[in-house]
């Protein structure tokens, strides 16, 4: 077989030692393609980066299938450069008053570059991943739908995935559901695997508040910010509050108020450390601006019947959306339906119907 054949069955594919990843080797290998697995270490739960710590459990998991499997298996770390891009941007972020998607930056930044990389030395043409997302080439190029399961579908977090990844990834589960795949696993022969929990090996908040883990990676947080005062938006004091970086648009809990009113966070003052509340219909926006924004094709921006999702505390708009461009890096978003409680830096998707064709973060 020529070097150019072998490569074409090859694969890598992530794996978090998780059902999902798990269940995505075996297909592919059933699939007939000659499965390379990668497990991306980012994150120890004690912070240490020496390359002599032992392996966590999620590694451990994915190199034991890998061995009954008879697959090839490598593990990358990158827990300093995770560091040094992800967790500081998303500590940045706090810190400029805003509410970050870290997934958002780590899958093309990180998750992906390193598995095309990995890709590349060992010879392989694809990469898979376990997501619950569809890649569909279509006459403009690849696009990513939503999966078949709603519970599961992760479009959200992907849509600053460019071409050049799209065109070499395959999604074996975007088309099963979450209990298909469970009942996959056991077909193959593997139960234990079928019972697994989520992986949250890769995910360095690991169901933490996120709170806690800006106290553990900035010890003197509270000495450097402090409390702050709370005013409504005519600028009356309301009372105090423990720090901006604690508190996100929507927010009413946590606050030490002189009377209660029933207010909530509408928006952050990082420079003076200071909260304005509003009431909660004063929440709703008709427009959201939107910086740095991608799109596969941006012809797609001026297409009618899109929809506009920004996942977080608030309310996405139930209607459709018009995209006005401003500029090459700023988009405004002209609402039929009000959207609620959205914070600066979260992420704002665009889809036509299933299909994901951009997006941007929330000013």
């Amino acid at each position: 077989m020529s070097a150019e054949m072998d490569a074409k069955r090859r694969i890598v594919l992530g794996m978090s030692g998780g059902t999902d990843s798990s269940v995505a080797a075996m297909m592919l290998q059933k699939q007939g393609y000659q499965v390379v697995g990668v497990s991306l270490w980012f994150f120890g739960t004690d912070h240490s980066l020496n390359p002599h710590d032992p392996l966590p459990d999620f590694i451990l998991d994915a190199q034991k299938l890998a061995k009954e499997l008879n697959i090839e298996h490598h593990v990358i770390d990158a827990r300093q450069e995770f560091r040094d891009t992800i967790i500081q941007f998303f500590l940045d972020e706090y810190l400029a008053g805003r509410t970050p998607s870290p997934c958002i930056q780590c899958n093309p930044q990180l998750k992906w570059r390193l598995l095309l990389e990995k890709a590349d030395e060992l010879h392989c043409k694809w990469i898979a991943t376990g997501h619950y997302i569809q890649i569909i080439h279509e006459e403009k190029g690849y696009y990513i739908h939503k999966g078949k399961d709603p519970a599961k579908d992760q479009s959200y977090f992907l849509w600053n995935l460019g071409q050049d990844i799209l065109s070499r990834t395959l999604t074996p589960l975007g088309g099963f559901t979450k209990t298909e795949v469970r009942e996959i696993a056991k077909e193959f022969g593997f139960a234990e695997v079928a019972k697994k929990k989520e992986s949250m090996g890769i995910c360095f908040m690991d169901r933490m508040d996120y709170r806690d883990f800006l106290l553990e990676m900035i010890p003197d947080l509270d000495r450097k910010i402090g409390r702050g005062k709370v005013l409504d938006n005519k600028g009356n004091y309301l009372g105090w509050h423990n720090g901006y970086p604690y508190y996100t648009v929507g927010q009413k809990r946590g606050l030490e108020l002189e009377k209660k009113s029933g207010l909530m966070v509408s928006r952050i003052n990082a420079e003076s450390n200071t909260l304005i509340l509003e009431k909660k219909e004063e929440l709703n926006r008709m427009k959201i601006k939107v910086s740095n924004y991608y799109f596969n094709n941006l012809e797609d921006s001026q297409l009618p019947k899109i929809n506009t999702i920004v996942r977080g505390l608030g309310r996405n708009p139930q209607k459709f959306s018009k995209l006005q461009i401003i500029s090459d890096t700023e988009l405004e978003v002209i609402l039929e339906d009000a959207a609620w409680a959205i914070a600066p830096g979260q992420p704002v998707a665009f889809y036509i119907a299933d299909k994901l064709i951009g997006g941007g973060f929330a000013e």
